[in-house]
């Protein structure tokens, strides 16, 4: 007894030292790069902070999940505790609040290795489980996303602690209220990129098959329960602000994007912006009267316009079905063979075309191990690989049946974290060199990463 509450106290120890050793490196990476705000989730952030109340351009918000906005809020909150504005006290800073949400940013690396790291080193050694945290939270990617201001991070974060909830449901003594909790994780991150929502309609089958029936049904019911209690509260107040339960105002714009033409052969997605101009803005002028876009209209009529661009996608699907299917076939290889480049590039300041080569040579090399992981582990009979798997399906799919851009590609990245832990398992388990491969791995991995990052920035 006595030496498993020593393990389980280094254990601990070692988690906080992972914390905080990564916590301190993104943040010296951090303060070497401008923060980037991308889309409007920012400024919801800041008026909830303000007023207490979502809203953009004087309206209710609608068009974006409130997942990130309660994230901001929730940081320059924190923010304000210790290093309130002095010369402007009720007027927010864009600037000093961007550097407040970066640095929480920074932090929830910190987290997301620390979790990692627990989680391996419940089965694998130190030198393991480090590596497989310094890799997911010290790469250039990760940092890349932990310096824009948008949701992105936070979505791979939460998709990570989800995904390590549903591992713990086959080994728990209280199923009960694991799956209950691994439902409200699953709800906290359908709040954050809608399309989770569809992560149970690949994870419940697999639990019905893998699992005994009553326990599966039990947690299934309890996952959904706890789904709800999240997600639930939100769309019930959507609901009372336009007379739809809905998330959000977007899902009808999506599907229409997808369902207007071909993608052109020599490109791996839609591309918006000419989409939007040629068939978005007649759609747009007729709900909202006005021949220019705006995204203060925007958000004014977004119900009015998800609703028309619904039926116009409904309509395209009716008349040309094969556009759409050629469109979600495409989306759905593309989604798989994209490598991601387009956030990393906004971190690097120096050294660009080293930077990209090697950020290229590194992830495809994670991708490959990844996905070695994820196959070795199914035919191993391992349920956390099928679990990886299903979900990585179920995220892929969403977006290729939606909208897919290389905009959305870096939604895999919690999946390719995950898929090259188990690689690392798996290795760990072979004979005679196995344990020194997996060192070598997670090791190799991680260095490459942080040098890459490195690069980046100085």
């Amino acid at each position: 007894m006595k030496l498993r509450e020593t393990s389980v106290s280094a254990k601990l120890a070692q988690t906080a030292a992972i914390f905080i050793i990564t916590s301190m490196l993104s943040l010296l990476f951090l303060s070497r790069a401008r923060p980037i705000v991308w889309e409007d989730h920012f400024q919801i952030g800041q008026n909830l902070r303000s007023t207490g109340t979502l809203t953009i351009d004087d309206v209710p918000s609608i068009f974006r999940p409130p997942g990130y906005p309660g994230f901001v809020a929730a940081s320059l909150w924190i923010g304000d505790v210790f290093s309130a504005p002095t010369d402007t006290p009720n007027q927010r800073i864009a600037e000093r609040d961007q550097r407040i949400v970066v640095f929480a940013q920074g932090f929830l690396l910190g987290v997301l290795a620390a979790a990692l790291f627990f989680w391996a080193s419940l089965w694998t050694g130190f030198a393991p489980a480090a590596g497989i945290a310094f890799t997911a939270a010290l790469n250039p990617y990760s940092l890349a996303l932990a310096n824009l201001v948008s949701y992105h991070l936070l979505f791979v974060v939460l998709t990570i602690f989800s995904t390590l909830g549903l591992f713990s449901l086959r080994r728990s003594s209280s199923s009960g209220p694991a799956a209950a909790g691994a439902g409200i994780l699953w709800g906290l991150t359908s709040l954050v990129k809608p399309v989770t929502l569809a992560i149970p309609f690949f994870v419940a089958p697999l639990m019905l098959i893998r699992w005994p029936l009553r326990p599966a049904i039990k947690s299934i019911v309890l996952m959904g329960v706890g789904m709800i209690l999240i997600v639930g509260p939100y769309v019930a107040r959507n609901d009372l602000i336009t007379g739809q339960p809905i998330v959000t105002a977007q899902g009808g714009l999506a599907f229409w994007g997808t369902s207007i033409e071909k993608i052109g052969p020599d490109e791996p997605f839609l591309v918006w912006q000419p989409i939007w101009w040629k068939y978005g803005m007649p759609i747009f002028t007729r709900v909202t009267g006005s021949a220019e876009y705006s995204r203060p209209l925007q958000n004014a009529y977004a119900v009015q316009l998800n609703d028309e661009f619904s039926k116009e996608a409904m309509n395209n699907i009716i008349a040309a079905p094969e556009i759409y299917l050629h469109n979600v076939f495409r989306n759905f290889i593309s989604f798989n063979t994209d490598t991601m480049g387009f956030w990393n590039k906004f971190l690097v300041a120096h050294n660009k075309h080293l930077v990209q080569v090697l950020s290229e040579f590194w992830i495809i090399w994670l991708m490959m191990l990844a996905a070695v992981g994820a196959i070795w582990g199914c035919i191993s009979n391992d349920d956390d690989a099928m679990m990886v798997t299903a979900i990585y399906l179920g995220v892929v799919i969403a977006h290729s049946i939606s909208f897919a851009t290389e905009l959305y590609t870096i939604a895999k990245l919690p999946l390719i974290i995950l898929g090259f832990a188990l690689v690392v398992r798996r290795l760990e388990v072979l004979p005679r060199y196995g344990v020194a491969l997996a060192r070598l791995t997670a090791a190799g991995a991680a260095g490459l990463g942080l040098l890459i990052s490195g690069l980046a920035v100085t």
